[in-house]
């Protein structure tokens, strides 16, 4: 071999060392992460140690009735985008922001020709300032390039991120978890890539969250110490069948008040995806009763039948009124989404399938459907649906 192509060969293998280093050595957020939750604990000690349920159903809402924002919201949460679309209509026209992006958000891919409207919608709104709406329109992003591209541009993405980073300094969560996203976005969508300066990003904004019930940054960063993603690739041991490090006692003890917290303070979204998530696999930081009794006690708030149908099937087992209950909610989900009647609807379906294929019971009865049925039409007069949709969480259950 001639010392030419030795030394060719030592650079290349090299090179191929220090990518492979680069690869495997933990991000600014990986470290971060590996010194645990615990700091949050201690920053949030006091609303964690509250362990009042709050009276206020909207709490965590992002819209309240009296909004003109919570009607069209709402219509979209339920799958009604021709509704949504006739009550924001009228706000965009006297130049709402907020009204625009939402009516580009359900307009953005309904058909190859709907991003041409979206991009134009999202455009006027970034020029009335919302941030939201500018970064939506960053030509890094293919959600954008997908069917808007001639509305997209760096120049929106960077605009945009000028004005999050203004309002997420001054204490606003949504903000600084937008800000977040947007870097996780940039790093191609791994989450655990980004830097110290994200990840402390995230922590302020789960931090400044809490004080206004916005626990979508909180959850994110449990999720992500949950899932123990902390660890370099040549300490990980794995203990667990999915390949994470199982959680320390301390930890799993500040990740149990954590998820909590947004629970007893109305957090639908929450409720309904985070806390049956942490109730799974051998890293669970939640039980499977506390995670039934708060979807069963907030389902006025909403209803999801994926998760209260279990629950029911469950509850069940104790007390033969349950399965009852559980097809009166299907009905009433029903009856959200499908223009205010009362036939048995693809909700009442999915409820039917849980109770006797996915658990192996004996449905009801013509005398207990018709129970069902008026115990649903009690049930709609106690009704206090959340709008859990913000610009950074735009899909529905």
């Amino acid at each position: 071999m001639t010392i030419k192509k030795k030394h060719l060969l030592i650079s290349l293998s090299v090179l191929i060392a220090l990518y492979i280093f680069y690869e495997i050595y933990p991000s600014g957020f990986q470290r971060k992460i590996a010194e645990g939750p615990s700091f949050l604990s201690k920053q949030l000690s006091s609303y964690l140690e509250n362990n009042k349920v709050n009276s206020d159903p909207y709490a965590a809402s992002r819209y309240r009735p009296e909004d003109p924002l919570y009607a069209p919201l709402l219509a979209i949460q339920y799958g009604d985008k021709e509704k949504a679309e006739t009550l924001l209509a009228p706000l965009v026209e006297k130049g709402n922001s907020e009204a625009m992006f939402w009516l580009a958000e359900i307009t953005y891919g309904q058909s190859i020709y709907s991003g041409e409207t979206a991009g134009e919608l999202f455009i006027k709104a970034a020029k009335l300032g919302n941030p939201y709406a500018a970064i939506r329109l960053d030509s890094r992003d293919i959600e954008c390039t997908r069917y808007m591209e001639s509305h997209c541009s760096e120049e929106w993405g960077e605009k945009g991120r000028v004005i999050l980073k203004k309002l997420a300094d001054t204490g606003d969560a949504r903000a600084g978890y937008a800000l977040f996203l947007h870097d996780v976005m940039l790093k191609g969508g791994n989450r655990t890539a980004v830097s110290e300066e994200s990840f402390n990003v995230l922590a302020k904004a789960s931090i400044d969250g809490v004080k206004y019930h916005y626990y979508y940054p909180l959850m994110e960063l449990a999720s992500l110490y949950r899932q123990s993603y902390n660890y370099p690739i040549w300490v990980s041991s794995s203990d667990t069948n999915d390949n994470t490090q199982v959680l320390p006692e301390e930890d799993r003890e500040v990740l149990k008040s954590l998820y909590k917290l947004p629970a007893k303070n109305n957090d639908a979204y929450a409720i309904n995806l985070n806390l049956p998530l942490a109730s799974n696999g051998e890293n669970a930081v939640i039980d499977q009763d506390y995670t039934d009794s708060q979807i069963l006690r907030t389902l006025p708030l909403l209803s999801k039948v994926y998760e209260y149908g279990p629950a029911f099937a469950r509850k069940s087992e104790s007390n033969s009124l349950a399965l009852i209950q559980g097809a009166a909610w299907a009905i009433v989900d029903d009856f959200n989404r499908n223009g205010h009647n009362f036939d048995y609807g693809r909700q009442f379906q999915i409820y039917e399938y849980f109770i006797t294929n996915e658990y192996n019971q004996r449905f009801l009865d013509k005398n207990d459907l018709e129970r069902a049925r008026e115990l649903s039409k009690q049930i709609i007069e106690t009704l206090t649906p959340v709008i859990y949709l913000d610009e950074n969480q735009t899909d529905i259950f």
